[in-house]
């Protein structure tokens, strides 16, 4: 027999995974499992989720969690099943579920959760003290099934949480209602029933589906929001999804890298459910997925004919019953994807799908709540939606409507997605390397700066050549100072001008309004209008220009009266390009700059990474800043305690140096930081200098038979080439490893 402190740590009852393996929403998770403690009065909690953002696993978990405590709290979870449901066959399905969950919590057998038994099994297993309600509420029941008005007995069934005498447990009802369809002939209003009467049980309840879905339930529901509480659950952070990605493919045994590990988090947009669904059909078919080709390959397979193709499949001929109906509707959304203007109005599309004002409305209301149109009731915008569902919307068109060959459909769709995989990634890294201006904006607060800091000029004249110490210390003695605006709102550029998405990542221009010391008015009302700009060496005056007039442009549509033009360039800018600035008011920073801006009003804590080997030492530097020696000095130390002699030390140290400089001109590495191994053997020394990104496509493949690199610039050969060559003559083995996402440079001395 488990003790019962062990039961509260090990049981897994009806979640899919256990505790230890379950990732991300902690935070989540502990709002839903403390939500009935923290309210002196019983209140309600929507969850309401982003399609695909997976809400099932978080319930479980949270059932998991109370059903162990052994508390008052009694907790029940319920999930409608999505095909051929009445709202009466649900609501006995429910008044089942409640009694049986209740039993088993109530006896402390989980098993019972998921057992198939009767009600008058129910009665039997009661406990003693339970025996008296349970028994008379099951009477009513039999007595009530009989009847004529299925809504009066809906509503009975759904009341089973009430019967509960307050002496019994307090009963905290987790509706999943992911799978609920609104709108489906026979289905009622299912949603909004349960959420009437939960709303009026006077009892803790949580109500989890699509955030439009159960926003509208909620408002046909008539409830009450001042006693709801509501808790937003979007996509999982990407390091929460690459941890997904690890324990899911752990799990189902499937064999993947660092880099297709990170281009399923990307491609799938850190949805739970897409990413579990790719590695289960990679268990499936026993397939690798250690690189691009092997990921893009199943996606494909997946797209016509697995899992993907079937949740799409199985969501259309809900919101359109009809064949034609859904043919009719996959080229017009496919069509409206890829016009100039994606907006149209309800008449329009009653005459291009040929359905009644009725059925009309049905299949717009659920598209807009899957979240692939938004309609306010009179226009229809297309062109929502994951990527996935975009390319299951092209292979459809082209496969129903186009009727081309199934082989040519898929060879142009592997095709297509293996030429995006690496701009996708290419896009993730800008973005992880992206200065993070809204975070930034956002603690603009009134804050007392030094002036300098928005003046590239000034500060080079001050401070170029000055490590960073010193221009700390600097900094902290000037005595020209700005007053930070107060933050009011920011949002990306790419909101208020749609065609600067063509121009920038949305993350590098951003709008914020903001008020001088922080008194609202409109003379004090000023509109930042930031960006960061791309160009490797000091931006020009030309690159300086063009922004200033796209900036400009914004302001002048959007009517901004005050405004403040802040451009960033990660090598700041030339004389002439701060001359066009300064004509305009503006401010003109390097990289530098803002990274010190950030440090003076805030804190950044970096945890240091630990190697899990005894035998094997982890360095990640970043790049720059003659890190290099930093490299050198500690494989010195290393190769001394394995006696190597005093003229190799030397050599493993130039050769380092030289791979340190070779893998920092990779210019899309995600964090610019070089990331070194080194393995110590018996008889030999492993160093391996690598640094993720992807290779830009203007720049050639490393040769791997000559270890020669080419990167567009005649000097840039010559002086790689020497580089390598070097390594080569001080090492005694040096190999070259392509990968997706890059190279990595393996070096080996041998002990003599």
């Amino acid at each position: 027999m488990k003790g019962k402190a062990h039961d509260k740590i090990a049981r897994r009852i009806l979640g899919r995974v256990g505790a230890d393996e379950f990732v991300g929403r902690a935070d989540e998770l502990q709002q839903i499992v403390s939500h009935p403690s923290n309210s002196v009065e019983a209140r309600g909690l929507l969850l309401l989720m982003a399609p695909s953002a997976g809400v099932s696993e978080l319930l479980r978990q949270s059932y998991d969690q109370l059903f162990n405590r052994r508390e008052d709290i009694v907790p029940i979870y319920f999930a409608p099943t999505r095909a051929g449901t009445t709202a009466v066959s649900a609501a006995i399905e429910f008044l089942n579920t409640f009694l049986r969950q209740y039993v088993a919590f109530r006896r402390n057998e989980p098993s019972l959760c998921e057992a198939s038994i009767t009600l008058n099994d129910l009665v039997q297993l009661a406990a003693p003290a339970d025996l008296e309600w349970i028994e008379r509420f099951v009477e009513a029941y039999n007595r009530e099934r009989f009847g004529n008005d299925d809504r009066a007995f809906v509503r009975f069934c759904l009341s089973a949480p009430q019967r509960v005498p307050k002496r019994n447990g307090l009963p905290y009802v987790l509706i999943d209602g992911t799978q609920l369809v609104d709108g489906v002939e026979g289905q009622g209003d299912l949603g909004a029933d349960m959420l009437r009467i939960l709303c009026r049980s006077n009892l803790p309840f949580a109500f989890a589906g699509l955030r439009r879905q159960v926003l509208d339930a909620a408002h046909r529901a008539s409830c009450n929001f001042e006693s709801i509480d509501t808790l937003r659950l979007g996509k999982l952070e990407d390091e929460d999804a690459r941890r997904l990605v690890e324990h899911v493919a752990i799990r189902q045994r499937v064999v993947i890298n660092e880099e297709t590990r990170d281009l399923l988090v990307q491609q799938f947009e850190c949805s739970p459910f897409f990413i579990t669904a790719m590695i289960q059909a990679a268990h499936d078919r026993n397939a690798i997925l250690d690189t691009y080709l092997d990921c893009e390959q199943l996606y494909v397979d997946e797209l016509m004919g697995g899992r993907i193709q079937r949740h799409f499949a199985s969501l259309l001929e809900e919101i359109a019953p009809q064949t034609e109906t859904r043919r009719a509707l996959v080229r017009l959304l496919r069509e409206a994807a890829v016009g100039e203007d994606s907006k149209s109005s309800f008449e329009a599309w009653g005459r291009k799908l040929r359905l009644d004002s009725d059925q009309l409305e049905k299949v717009i209301h659920g598209l807009h709540i899957q979240e692939f149109i938004n309609w306010d009731g009179a226009t229809i915008e297309a062109g929502g939606g994951s990527t996935t569902w975009k390319d299951y919307l092209k292979v459809r068109f082209r496969l129903d409507i186009l009727n081309e060959p199934r082989a040519l459909v898929v060879a142009n769709t592997i095709t297509d997605a293996l030429k995006r995989a690496p701009h996708t990634m290419a896009r993730h890294y800008r973005r992880v390397t992206t200065l993070g201006l809204r975070a930034l904006l956002a603690r603009f607060d009134c804050q007392l700066v030094p002036q300098s800091l928005f003046r590239f000029d000034q500060f080079n004249n001050r401070y170029h050549g000055h490590s960073t110490e010193e221009i700390a210390g600097g900094l902290d003695r000037e005595t020209d100072l700005v007053q930070l605006p107060q933050l009011a709102h920011v949002a990306s550029c790419v909101a208020f001008s749609p065609e600067l998405q063509h121009a920038c990542d949305e993350e590098r221009c951003v709008v914020a309004h903001t008020f001088e010391g922080a008194t609202y008015t409109d003379a004090n009302q000023v509109i930042w209008l930031v960006a960061e700009v791309e160009s490797k060496l000091e931006a020009d005056y030309d690159l300086a220009k063009m922004w200033c007039e796209r900036l400009e442009r914004l302001a002048d549509n959007s009517g901004f009266a005050r405004t403040r033009l802040w451009l960033i360039s990660n090598e700041g800018f030339s004389e002439e390009a701060l001359q066009a600035i300064s004509e305009r008011d503006g401010y003109a920073s390097s990289r530098k700059q803002v990274e010190l801006l950030t440090a003076r009003i805030s804190q950044h804590q970096v945890t240091p990474k630990q190697s899990s080997e005894p035998d094997e030492f982890v360095m990640i530097l970043p790049m720059g800043e003659d890190n290099e020696l930093l490299a050198a000095s500690t494989v010195e130390q290393i190769a001394r305690r394995l006696k190597f002699r005093p003229e190799a030390i030397n050599q493993i140290k130039h050769a380092i140096v030289e791979a340190y400089i070779n893998a920092s001109e990779h210019s899309l590495s995600p964090d610019r930081k070089i990331y070194q191994r080194f393995r110590v053997e018996s008889d030999k020394l492993v160093i391996t200098i690598s640094s993720r990104g992807v290779v830009p496509s203007n720049q050639a493949a490393q040769s791997t038979d000559r270890g020669t690199e080419v990167d567009g610039s005649e000097a840039a050969k010559e002086r790689r080439g020497w580089g390598l060559k070097l390594i080569r003559s001080l090492m005694d083995e040096v190999e070259f490893e392509r990968v997706d996402e890059g190279t990595s440079l393996r070096m080996t001395k041998y002990l003599r």
